[in-house]
């Protein structure tokens, strides 16, 4: 909180992989290990005591209301079990979830990540907009591209933030910032996913081409959204048209909404962001004074 990362704290998670638990006899002594299913009586139960003492932390450290229960990449039915557990406990909850978009969850999330290969519609964005619901996209391990591996192509990562532009996102995921292999500095392989999938920087503060590339794709984003306000707040024709030529160019980016179909060839995207600069250069000069 002090180095200004203070809107959300997200808390992990009602669904650990393999549903495994632990708790602490208190007849015995010693830490039992179980596996619960969140559709399980025992889940309920269990919940229901962690969640009372977790909420009173919460509420003593003033934390309730920018805390996140975080839900990832789970079955739809399991996921929506673990939802009601949540929400019969207190309505004051907030829940996000990474994982495919499901439109029986839209309602129910106050942040929601989907990746980038089971997408909502443009229209489900626009309606969780309007209702004030966060929603972003994501990429890890998968897919190939647009990705941000040690392999990818450097545009790759600017790519992403002209993307969530373009379809409305409230901003991007990306796992993981330091989840270091033994020895990054020299060796970046992981044994399950591709080198670079757990971080962005190496030890000792340093960057990385794909951290600065992703950090320019974000500036980006926060340029379109800075141009489009002051753009739409002044009366010049001059800047209006080049909006429209700037909307009609992130059009591009958003009109095909089955990954499957996509063509993500490395040249097509750096005209597409190279284009897009230039539109952002353009307008910002039609509006200095």
């Amino acid at each position: 909180m002090a180095a200004g990362i203070d809107e959300a704290i997200t808390i992990y998670t009602p669904i650990p992989w393999g549903h495994r638990f632990r708790y602490r006899d208190e007849q015995s002594g010693n830490l039992v290990y179980v596996e619960w299913s969140p559709k399980s009586d025992e889940f309920k139960a269990f919940w229901q005591v962690f969640l009372d003492d977790l909420k009173a932390h919460l509420q003593k450290k003033g934390w309730l209301k920018k805390t996140f229960l975080g839900i990832n990449e789970n079955p739809l039915d399991l996921t929506l079990a673990a939802v009601k557990v949540i929400q019969e406990h207190s309505k004051d909850w907030r829940i996000t979830y990474a994982g495919d978009w499901h439109a029986e969850l839209a309602s129910l999330l106050d942040d929601y990540s989907a990746i980038i290969t089971r997408e909502p519609r443009l229209t489900d964005l626009q309606e969780r907009r309007r209702l004030g619901l966060t929603t972003t996209f994501y990429v890890c391990c998968n897919p190939p591209q647009p990705n941000n591996f040690v392999f990818s192509a450097p545009v790759e990562g600017r790519y992403l933030g002209w993307y969530a532009a373009a379809c409305g996102y409230s901003g991007f995921l990306r796992w993981a910032y330091d989840a270091w292999p033994a020895d990054p500095m020299r060796d970046a392989r992981h044994t399950l996913w591709p080198a670079g999938d757990c971080f962005l920087v190496y030890p000792g503060g340093n960057s990385s081409i794909r951290f600065e590339k992703l950090r320019e794709g974000i500036v980006d984003y926060e340029k379109i959204r800075l141009l489009r306000e002051s753009a739409r707040r002044r009366a010049n024709p001059q800047a209006a048209n080049l909006l429209k030529e700037l909307e009609a160019h992130l059009a591009r980016f958003s009109s095909e909404r089955d990954y499957a179909k996509r063509d993500f060839e490395v040249p097509k995207m750096i005209e597409a962001v190279s284009r897009g600069q230039k539109l952002l250069a353009d307008l910002s000069a039609a509006q200095t004074p």
